[in-house]
């Protein structure tokens, strides 16, 4: 083996090691219904093979299937099973081994109709000793508790409406991604008359970045669930890769080929015990930080606009209210969808029954430019390139604040200067068009870094007028011995905040509680004191409104 080869393996050797300790069989979560430690490592090496053996933890469940994650850099590793029974070892079994389409990452798996009879398993994994292998975390489950079988009795499927103003994500179908055939006779539809929940899952080691990688992991999750777990099909209905692009999952009941057409869904697999009237999308990728350096990844800008949209399509056509999305554990104990994807569930449901107000389809077509200049002053432009029935035209801001209307008729002028943020680092802007109707669509959005100033600067106050709270900012270009002050209509001080000696070169802000006070005007005042006397001495006005 020459240097170089050997450089090569040791780096993605230790580097399996390293993942090895922190993912915690993040794959094997939506396969297995309990996970089961394993103990008692025994490495044995022959030549250019290693063998590894693990004995599971005591298994107090029936199961009819366990399974195994292992990390290995060898292309192709074996691995083994056997069972305890009265203190008898049943004979070594092949396992399956089920691959991820990108990095080094492996299920092992073994199943049988009928329940294995067995209180412990034995887990044997063999490798070439030029490669690194290492053995994670191992589960079991029982199929008899699959939900993945046709219902008895009259169970229809229910149809969708074919009406509506959502734009479905275009599809990439499953002859696109050269999916295997649906085993075990037909689907089942997925609901008697009606939709239950939308639920969004992770696929932990299955992430893909582009769409070549995302046919392949498609076709490693439907291998995983159906020869290392014994389902029909892979188990969800819909997968969403980092770029964006949406994949069907299950077939359709009725062939159709695209969301556009409002296909019959077919009931999955996804959550146990769960699946009647439960539509599942995965998003591929690992989005549980507490499982270690493997699992950190943030949900992209395109894959969560394309979950917002699909959402707010099934909602709308299929009848499942933006409140009835959820988690995978929300209905059984994982950390799938990943803590990073489940903080994003609340805001997602008001997105989702926003979209359902406003629609996706196209308003109109804008462009958007700002340049901010040494003062902080932000010059904005507009322009609209396609016009589908605007009716009206706005300009938001968003700043650390809050969010505000800056231009409330953009049709009438294409240009505005924004001399309100002051004190801010970044700024958004929003262009916001709607129709007669009422439904509302962003055409533009632009976001403008705000440089700090090179001399004294006090910003107006926040809200204003203003019943509770106002806060304003200012900037020292040199330090001294700060005092602000609120004075009321006829020159009496009503308040009076020492904030001490404060530094230069910082921003700094003030909250006032103005609950208290009557309605009026009132003025905040900033002095500053520098050795040579007053360095800084301003005053903006304060609405109170009650």
């Amino acid at each position: 083996m020459g240097i170089r080869s050997m450089g090569k393996r040791l780096v993605w050797g230790l580097l399996l090691v390293l993942v090895a300790t922190s993912a915690k069989a993040q794959m094997l979560a939506d396969v297995v219904d309990t996970f089961t430690g394993l103990d008692n490592e025994t490495r044995v090496v022959a030549g250019k093979r290693t063998q590894l053996f693990y004995t599971s933890e005591f298994v107090s469940t029936p199961f009819s299937g366990v399974a195994v994650e292992i990390g290995s850099t060898d292309p192709d590793p074996k691995a083994f099973f056997r069972f305890l029974n009265d203190d008898i070892w049943s004979e070594w079994t092949d396992a399956y081994i089920n691959r991820s389409a990108t990095g080094g990452t492996l299920v092992a798996g073994y199943r049988q109709d009928k329940l294995i009879i067995a209180s412990r398993f034995e887990f044997k994994v063999d490798s070439n000793s030029d490669f690194v292998t290492v053995v994670r975390n191992a589960g079991v489950f029982n199929n008899a508790l699959d939900q993945d079988q046709r219902p008895s009795g009259d169970f229809k499927p229910a149809i969708g409406s074919k009406t509506g103003s959502i734009i479905p994500p275009p599809l990439i179908t499953r002859a696109q991604w050269s999916a295997k055939p649906f085993k075990s006779g037909s689907p089942s539809p997925l609901a008697n008359g009606a939709y239950q929940f939308m639920t969004m899952h992770h696929a932990a080691g299955y992430s893909a970045e582009t769409e070549a990688q995302g046919k392949a992991q498609m076709l490693a999750m439907q291998d995983l669930h159906q020869n290392v777990r014994g389902w029909s099909d892979i188990g969800y209905q819909f997968a969403i890769d980092r770029g964006g692009r949406l994949y069907q999952g299950r077939p359709f009941m009725d062939n159709s080929t695209s969301l556009s057409q409002v296909p019959v869904l077919a009931m999955g697999a996804h959550v146990g015990n769960g699946n009647t009237g439960n539509i599942g999308v995965v998003i591929m990728g690992c989005y549980h930080p507490p499982e270690g350096s493997s699992c950190v990844q943030q949900i992209t800008p395109a894959a969560y606009e394309t979950y917002k949209v699909l959402f707010a399509f099934l909602s709308e056509r299929y009848g499942v209210a933006p409140t009835l999305i959820r988690g995978h554990r929300d209905f059984s104990t994982t950390a799938c969808p990943g803590d990073n994807n489940y903080v994003l569930l609340p805001q997602l449901r008001v997105q989702v029954a926003n979209l359902l107000v406003s629609g996706n389809e196209l308003i109109g077509v804008g462009t958007m430019t700002a340049s901010a200049d040494a003062k902080g002053r932000v010059d904005l432009s507009w322009s609209i390139t396609q016009d589908f029935g605007i009716d009206s035209l706005y300009v938001e801001r968003i700043t650390s604040l809050g969010t505000s209307k800056i231009v409330l008729d953009a049709l009438g002028s294409l240009s505005f200067t924004d001399e309100g943020v002051l004190g801010e680092s970044r700024v958004t802007y929003l262009l916001i068009a709607s129709r007669a109707d009422g439904r509302k669509q962003e055409l533009a959005r632009i976001e403008v870094e705000i440089a700090d100033p090179s001399t004294y600067l006090l910003t107006s106050a926040f809200p204003n007028p203003t019943s509770t709270t106002a806060q304003f900012r200012y900037f020292l270009s040199v330090e001294g011995l700060v005092t602000v002050s609120l004075y009321d209509a006829l020159g009496r001080q009503v308040r009076e905040w020492e904030t001490g000696f404060q530094t230069e070169d910082e921003w700094y802000s003030q909250i006032a509680d103005v609950s208290d006070l009557s309605a009026g005007t009132y003025f905040f005042r900033i002095k500053v004191s520098g050795f040579n006397g007053i360095a800084f001495d301003k005053t903006h006005p304060l609405v109170v409104s009650h």
